[in-house]
């Protein structure tokens, strides 16, 4: 089946945010390595791969710390540094994936309801939305601290599917790594894998109703029609 196919009479589309709408790498790593400078350690080489992009903050954080050989009892304060150092950079570097902006229109076009289901903060995942010129598209828009268990959990992405009054059935979540597999699994709701996002080779351990590596691909001919 193909991506559009699956998606054709969809009420409601829920997605992940980083490495599926936004490409928020380069923000993320620069913040990274100003937090470890400011605290006293060496900054992240230019081609660094972040470890653990998957989990609930601050998972990618305490990863890439214990992978640097950054003291545990230095992690509060390079986390604390991070932030001020995330904000401060404002997402000038996170842009919308090619084409999403238009599946986006097509999507509001055909009535579907949209929202975001992130394991980012709440407080960031908005700025970033808006910062980038997608938050008016979304009907809801969820964090890992406005949820009492965040991804894996599938209580975020039932709750976002209640909002945008669609039941799991009748909804999709599109994400790019193996926690968002998991979690549309647990919620019984078809995943949609975009394979050029920040990925995980434990994707495929879970159910993949169809995956894609555009956004134009899910809008192909007219099977988006309800």
């Amino acid at each position: 089946m193909t991506p559009a196919t699956l998606l054709a009479g969809r009420k409601a589309i829920v997605f992940d945010l980083d490495g599926t709408l936004l490409d928020t790498l380069a923000d993320i790593r620069e913040a990274m390595s100003d937090g470890l400078i400011e605290c006293g350690h060496p900054a992240l080489p230019a081609d660094y791969v972040l470890p653990n992009l998957y989990g609930a903050f601050p998972a990618a954080l305490t990863s890439m710390m214990a992978e640097r050989g950054v003291p545990e009892s230095d992690y509060a304060a390079v986390i604390a540094a991070y932030g001020r150092h995330y904000e401060a950079r404002a997402h000038r570097s996170s842009v919308p994936y090619p084409g999403l902006i238009e599946f986006l229109d097509d999507c509001r076009q055909r009535g579907v309801r949209l929202g975001v289901c992130t394991n980012k903060r709440h407080a960031p995942a908005l700025q970033a939305l808006q910062q980038t010129g997608i938050l008016p598209y979304f009907d809801h828009v969820s964090g890992c601290d406005t949820v009492e268990r965040p991804k894996p959990d599938p209580l975020p992405l039932l709750q976002a599917l209640q909002v945008l009054g669609a039941a799991p059935a009748e909804g999709a979540y599109l994400g790019d790594t193996h926690v968002d597999a998991q979690t549309a699994s647990r919620a019984g709701v078809p995943f949609l894998y975009f394979r050029s996002g920040y990925g995980s080779p434990l994707v495929h351990d879970y159910p993949i109703a169809a995956s894609f590596d555009a956004y134009a691909e899910l809008m192909a001919g007219d099977e988006m029609v309800a």
